[in-house]
């Protein structure tokens, strides 16, 4: 996938943004602002991938601040989640049979993509919870929630690419009920900060390595997966694998920049325009989707 004009704007809103979280300095914060023009002014064109410049953008910002500006926000984002974890275990243990729990956990891992757990101060009733899950059921506009279980009844291992923080905590639901079907899961967080992706620091604050079979990272700070830049490790993982949960637009930005190795199921909502024309259907929308080979 690559860019559009929408880009341009977002690119730089959320530079700012996290000029903003890194650094109470102004002088430094206009340093920053003016090298990010220069660096979109040369780099942002027809063929760049958000992910790919989003990544640029990202190691810019913590190279003049010295900081990871969502570090606090990580930390508050995965003690919200663990406090509702419970609560939403419960609720897919209420939905019944195996088809039925399954589907729950897929709609509760839609649901953690459309929260913005990166917001400072954010909290959630459980209330407000059931009710964001029941807007993902109604905004399901791509809904292959049925033909991903099949794929994990018919596959030994799942390569479960991981989003947010916070995020993180709610997809431990589905990698439950995808291993109650049958096969191995392997959960992927990001191999340093970037944005306010889940990396191994996250991992071992929410016991990560409970749930899922192996936990591993990517190898490098990078937006999505971007393969020149990730360990060899994660390489060959990831060209080996049999079936991939992909969270979140970061992953789909640029896992559609080449031909799938295996089936991909993208579990995300279309929160900007540009992905959502990607997708083909309307902005905000929520998605459980499979790319084929």
């Amino acid at each position: 996938m690559k860019v559009t004009l929408e880009c341009a704007h977002c690119l730089l809103e959320r530079a700012i943004n996290q000029v903003k979280l890194a650094t109470d300095d102004p002088e430094l914060q206009m340093q920053v602002v003016a090298e990010m023009l220069k660096f979109l002014g040369e780099n942002f064109n027809n063929e760049s991938v958000p992910s790919n410049i989003g990544t640029d953008r990202d190691l810019l910002v913590q190279r003049m601040t010295g900081k990871d500006p969502y570090k606090e926000l990580k930390h508050e984002s995965n003690e919200m989640a663990l406090g509702i974890l419970p609560e939403l275990r419960a609720l897919v243990e209420e939905a019944g049979d195996s088809h039925s729990r399954f589907r729950m956990a897929a709609l509760i891992a839609a649901a953690a993509n459309a929260i913005e757990f990166d917001v400072s101060g954010r909290d959630f009733s459980l209330d407000e919870l059931k009710h964001i899950i029941a807007n993902v059921e109604t905004d399901l506009v791509i809904d292959q929630v049925n033909e991903f279980r099949e794929l994990c009844e018919n596959t030994e291992e799942v390569l479960y690419l991981m989003d947010n923080a916070g995020e993180v905590v709610l997809d431990i639901i589905l990698i439950d009920e995808i291993r109650k079907v049958g096969p191995k899961v392997v959960a992927v967080v990001k191999g340093g900060p970037i944005l306010n992706d889940a990396t191994v620091m996250d991992a071992v604050e929410v016991k990560l390595s409970k749930y899922a079979d192996e936990v591993i990272d990517t190898g490098a700070a990078a937006i999505g997966v971007n393969l020149e830049r990730s360990s060899s490790e994660f390489k060959q993982r990831f060209l080996s694998a049999e079936l991939i949960v992909a969270k979140g637009m970061g992953n789909f930005e640029s896992l559609t920049e080449f031909e799938p190795i295996c089936p991909v199921v993208h579990i995300m909502r279309t929160k900007c325009n540009p992905v959502a024309q990607h997708v083909g259907c309307p902005r905000n929308k929520n998605v459980v989707m499979i790319r084929r080979l």
